[in-house]
């Protein structure tokens, strides 16, 4: 595409980069990876939380349930040896804190390696789909966004991309992040809702471009929920109207922006009372997306609808979407598997609408499957492959789809087998805030 007028022109690199490893990319705010997808963490509970000092047996009770829930202990089994014939079965790396881990699960069982990242900043953490170059948010200030930094894992350069590629300043507490990664490893989304700012960055010539979405901000909110599709084409994004404050009275707009053409259009429209759009997922074949709608409120309770929308024959109204699956799932975020015939997602088992303070965490959940053959529902029915009630971000795929790996609220490294419900496997246990480990899977090289 073409590039606008902030451009550095120098050459960003002077090395070949020869690995090419595709690695499911989620964004953590971004927390694990998908290919662009934003994980539903647990909220922080607030400084106010924190200092409070109870004085009677109610406050105290206030307190109580304005804390995370407790995770409750999950009954792991050891992963047995890789059999088949591979030796090895998969890998699985995470960041945590200072320390880049991988996790090879082959014929001797499980082999952990752990490479330092003590030179790397903190902060949310996203890789390229080519696992040579890693993009890191850091921390926000109480003035200002932390700047991006990008850290090469072969030479170990660290470069602060704000200076070197002269990227927008900040004039909110929000910050550029990682919407996603062309699979080409070199060109990333990157988006500030707060200040409305929308960029196209190309790391192998150093340029960027602004976009225009073309949204009248003046009647609709500040785009988000950006979601770029798998062959990097363009990316969904979601806009509501400004008439109310409410969420349930507003009207949402789900648009497709494509990066050739630069035009926005409009493929869904929620009328206003009917619900929020609070996730989506662009298949891998770009050609249908996942989306989750919330109805009801936190008084009155809420319930959640995943409906799937076909993309070629997308109208601007709900009519065109088909529902999948509807209940008290809790919010969810879904994930394709790589080969576009199945969604896996976190729900919650409730017998009621959810109703919580705003302060609040959601009820923690298990890894579902829903399978989906060319746009028709296979059974109708979702699997549910975990039985912990203790996760509450969705799952990762590995590349063939056999296997989804998991963090628990408590930081425990997980796995399940798609053909094994019930079955989870203890892969390793973190010693960081789950919320900030970041989780993907490499494929394995096959034998020849």
């Amino acid at each position: 595409m073409k590039m606008g007028k902030n451009q550095s022109k120098q050459s960003m690199w002077q090395f070949p980069f020869h690995i090419y490893i595709y690695i499911p990319l989620c964004m953590m705010g971004m927390g694990l990876f998908s290919a662009g997808c934003q994980p539903i963490l647990i909220d922080e509970i607030p400084p106010s939380h924190m200092d409070a000092r109870p004085e009677n047996a109610r406050q105290t009770e206030q307190f109580r349930n304005a804390l995370p829930p407790p995770v409750p202990e999950v009954a792991w089994s050891e992963p047995p040896p890789c059999e088949g014939p591979e030796t090895t079965c998969a890998r699985l790396l995470y960041r945590a804190d200072t320390e880049l881990r991988e996790l090879i699960w082959s014929d001797k069982g499980i082999t952990r390696e752990t490479r330092s990242l003590a030179d790397v900043p903190s902060g949310l953490t996203s890789f390229s789909p080519d696992f040579t170059r890693l993009v890191v948010q850091t921390p926000q200030g109480h003035t200002a966004g932390g700047p991006l930094f990008l850290y090469d894992l072969e030479t170990a350069q660290l470069l602060n991309l704000n200076d070197y590629m002269g990227l927008p300043t900040y004039t909110s507490i929000s910050a550029l992040r990682v919407a996603g990664w062309h699979p080409d490893g070199q060109q990333l989304l990157l988006v500030n809702e707060d200040d409305e700012v929308f960029i196209w960055l190309d790391l192998a010539d150093g340029s960027f471009q602004s976009l225009a979405l073309g949204i009248d901000t003046g009647q609709m909110a500040p785009p988000r929920q950006f979601e770029l599709a798998a062959d990097g084409s363009g990316f969904t994004f979601v806009s509501h109207s400004r008439d109310t404050t409410n969420d349930n009275d507003q009207a949402l707009n789900l648009y497709w922006y494509d990066l050739e053409t630069e035009q926005s259009q409009l493929l869904l429209t929620v009328p206003a009372g009917q619900g929020r759009l609070a996730a989506t997922a662009i298949a891998p074949n770009g050609e249908q997306l996942v989306y989750l709608l919330i109805r009801g409120d936190r008084k009155l309770g809420r319930s959640e609808e995943l409906y799937l929308l076909d993309w070629p024959t997308a109208q601007s109204d709900s009519a065109s979407s088909r529902l999948l699956l509807a209940g008290n799932l809790g919010p969810t975020q879904p994930v394709w598997s790589p080969d576009g015939t199945q969604i896996a997602f976190i729900r919650r088992n409730l017998t009621e609408p959810r109703r919580a303070a705003p302060d609040q965490p959601p009820p923690l959940g298990d890894v579902w499957t829903l399978s989906i053959n060319s746009g028709e529902i296979n059974s109708g029915e979702a699997v549910q492959l975990t039985f912990t009630q203790a996760l509450d971000r969705p799952p990762v795929w590995s590349p063939d789809g056999n296997y989804l790996a998991f963090v628990t609220a408590d930081g425990q490294i997980g796995m399940v087998a798609t053909d094994e419900p019930g079955t989870v496997w203890r892969m390793d246990s973190a010693t960081i805030r789950a919320p900030l480990i970041q989780l993907a899977f490499a494929p394995v090289e096959k034998s020849k």
